[in-house]
């Protein structure tokens, strides 16, 4: 069983959330930063990014205030908002965004470069940003840094995109305050060419692997230095069948058989205990969108399995089901987390909808178990979407979504339409009870209505009331009571408990509770 939480609230449907990341601060396990789009104009694709924390585990959130944007002389340079969130945590509780701002309407320029944001006090606030790589060229940047305690690196946060033609580096080595290349070298010093969409995984031991796709090949890159020499650049799989080739793309973006919003092959990866390295990414060799795995259990220096990857489910769902979207993270024991969306039709005949889905691996990604089913209801992608750089042909749901691996799991962070507007949501998995307990003891006087309010109990926890007179009085009913329920706020709920005293003495109750489930 999952519970899932609402993350964002927005106010107007032009506030679409879609494309997020999440985090975990490696000193506290229960201090949680995501990031999202957040549209102000969906027909126009006009957006800026919003961050959330948690300082519960993902029970709670709140909203952070508005990024800063620079303007710049020349108005074809001004940010008009920030894109493709990524977010890493160095090892004094610093977290870092790495983003893309981009320009308004109007400009030649697309995007203008590679931008960080620095929170010192867990998300609740951010700095102003630090551009470290202004260039019209940047894209698809990711993040993340080495949690790592036992690593020499311990600490180090990394930043990969790609610059229009090749695989652009930077990292910091004290904290955000400067940040460097390969080397001594600039920022944004090249690994490779051919990069698209790359990924950064940091093993236990420090080492620094970067996946990107180019083709239908894998490449990665590895440092075992902190980032100060990288390997030339490697295979790791070879022969993907890219949906970008085989799916309609009416207005450039592939779209999947009933849906209308865009899908990409992006590369996803993860580290597992040891030397094991897994790599993911969406398939569509077998007629249907699936997500395909390769694994390494010596870092990189061979791999395991068919050249072209196999499926990391040994059996998939049907054929009416489309599996995309893979996102990999570790937890700090090693497991290995794969959250999924799944697209099509829930029922014969029903509208193609959308579920979350999560795969664990406990053996460094030798296999994973049976997918849960994380989202409790699956929602509509056609739900306030908004229109993919303004082309009508073309919806957005964002090109990939979070995962999160804590000490006490999984946790995905993921868009969603339930509300009847697009916004973040995140899944923690439940424990089943039952617990029992006594929340108070009262004495309710004869012929009498007393009302107590018990408050701070998780929203998604499955809790049964009753009172119990304690006081003998055989032959006739004793108490009437009833529980009414206020929500406080977005993550906690306030029961309110009325017991009447039928009889004409007074009598002692118990209110206990009974937790059949709880995260």
């Amino acid at each position: 069983m999952w519970c899932n939480r609402q993350v964002s609230f927005s106010a107007s449907p032009d506030n679409a959330r879609s494309e997020s990341e999440l985090e975990v601060n490696p000193l506290n396990q229960l201090n949680l930063v995501g990031a999202s789009k957040r549209f102000t104009n969906p027909a126009t694709y006009d957006f800026t990014l919003a961050a959330y924390n948690s300082f519960d585990g993902g029970e709670s959130w709140i909203e952070a205030a508005p990024f800063a944007l620079l303007g710049n002389a020349d108005p074809h340079k001004a940010w008009a908002g920030i894109s493709d969130p990524a977010i890493a945590w160095d090892n004094a509780g610093n977290c870092f965004l790495a983003a893309l701002p981009f320009p308004g309407h109007g400009s030649p320029y697309a995007t203008l470069g590679i931008a960080i944001y620095k929170s010192s006090d867990g998300g609740r606030t951010w700095g102003a940003p630090n551009f470290i790589h202004p260039n019209t060229n940047d894209d698809k940047q990711w993040a993340t840094g080495d949690n790592h305690p036992a690593s020499p690196y311990y600490g180090r946060v990394y930043v990969a995109w790609d610059n229009g033609s090749q695989l652009a580096f930077a990292r910091t080595l004290d904290h955000g305050a400067t940040w460097r290349g390969v080397g001594a070298n600039t920022v944004g010093w090249p690994l490779a060419p051919d990069s698209f969409s790359p990924s950064i995984t940091v093993m236990d031991n420090g080492a620094v692997v970067i996946f990107w796709i180019a083709g239908d090949t894998i490449k990665f890159v590895k440092s075992t230095d902190g980032g100060d020499t990288f390997s030339p650049s490697q295979e790791a799989v070879t022969g993907v069948t890219t949906l970008s080739g085989n799916l309609p793309a009416p207005g450039g973006f592939p779209e999947l058989p009933g849906g209308t919003f865009r899908v990409l092959t992006l590369p996803t990866s993860a580290a597992g205990a040891g030397g094991s390295l897994v790599v993911a990414w969406p398939d569509f060799r077998d007629g249907v969108s699936r997500i395909y795995c390769r694994r390494s259990a010596d870092g990189g220096a061979s791999w395991l399995g068919p050249p072209s990857g196999a499926p990391l489910l040994p059996f998939g769902p049907p054929a009416t089901q489309h599996d995309f979207h893979p996102q990999l993270a570790s937890t700090p024991s090693g497991q290995i987390g794969c959250a999924y969306y799944e697209f099509g039709p829930k029922s014969a005949g029903g509208a193609s909808l959308i579920d979350v889905y999560l795969a664990v691996s406990g053996n460094g990604g030798a296999s994973f178990g049976s997918p849960q089913r994380v989202s409790t209801t699956a929602w509509n992608p056609a739900v306030d979407a908004p229109l993919s750089h303004g082309d009508p042909r073309t919806t957005f749901i964002g090109d990939y979504f979070g995962l999160a691996g804590t000490s006490g799991g999984f946790i995905p962070f993921w868009t969603d339409t339930r509300t009847g507007i697009q916004e973040i949501f995140c899944g923690r998995v439940m424990m089943l009870g039952p617990l029992n307990g006594v929340q108070f003891r009262a004495t309710v006087p004869a012929g009498t209505t007393q009302r107590w309010a018990t408050w701070g109990w998780p929203a998604c926890w499955h809790v049964a009331w009753d009172f119990v007179p304690t006081t003998p009085r055989p032959g006739a009913p004793q108490l009437r009571w009833r529980v009414q329920v206020e929500r406080e706020m977005a993550g906690y709920i306030t029961y309110w408990l009325s017991v009447t005293n039928l009889s004409a003495s007074a009598v002692e109750v118990e209110a206990r509770y009974t937790v059949f489930a709880f995260d």
